[in-house]
């Protein structure tokens, strides 16, 4: 007989919880494998056993039995319980997220890259920039557009430091990049 305490409570991911990491570009043989193309090094960093799958507007945790890099921006990954190639097939176009509980508090305390739409760009030599209005990701090299209708891109090699309470992202862009 189950108890009170015996029972498990389940909660809905809240996108809040989850960072932005890749996306599911295409199976990998035939044994359920995907290709999972990064958005950044996050999963490689750290020691996460779930991937969030955004499956047909709802985030869904799959564990994660094995997974290894392909070239410098690609990972592939095993998820328990999908062996086939058919099965796999279902998550191609999937945007993967981490939960970031998984992550250091460093990094878990920052927005998600789509988080940021709104935010002020302020660079350390220029001053004010101006506000995104638009950020593309289609590429490995993220965009930003600003309300002036300046493309930059936000690398972090350029970041100096977020404030999510103010919505402000600081970097120090190079010299001709403006």
């Amino acid at each position: 007989m189950w108890g009170q305490d015996d029972k498990q409570t389940y909660t809905m991911l809240n996108e809040h919880e989850l960072i932005h990491i890749g996306r599911i570009q295409r199976t990998h043989g035939t044994g359920g494998e995907l290709q999972c193309r990064m958005l950044n090094t996050l999963w490689e960093d750290n020691d996460a056993t779930f991937i969030i799958l955004k499956v047909d507007g709802i985030y869904v945790p799959f564990r994660v039995t094995d997974w290894r890099t392909k070239g410098s921006d690609d990972v592939l990954l095993t998820i328990y319980d999908v062996s086939t190639e058919q099965r796999a097939a279902r998550f191609i176009g999937c945007e993967a997220y981490m939960l970031r509980s998984d992550l250091p508090e460093e990094i878990a305390d920052q927005p998600d890259i789509d988080a940021l739409n709104g935010y002020t760009i302020t660079d350390n030599r220029r001053g004010e920039i101006g506000r995104i209005t638009a950020i593309d990701t289609s590429t490995m090299n993220t965009l930003v557009q600003l309300d002036n209708g300046v493309l930059i891109p936000l690398h972090e090699d350029f970041i100096t430091g977020i404030d999510a309470q103010t919505h402000v992202i600081r970097v120090d862009l190079p010299e001709g990049l403006l």
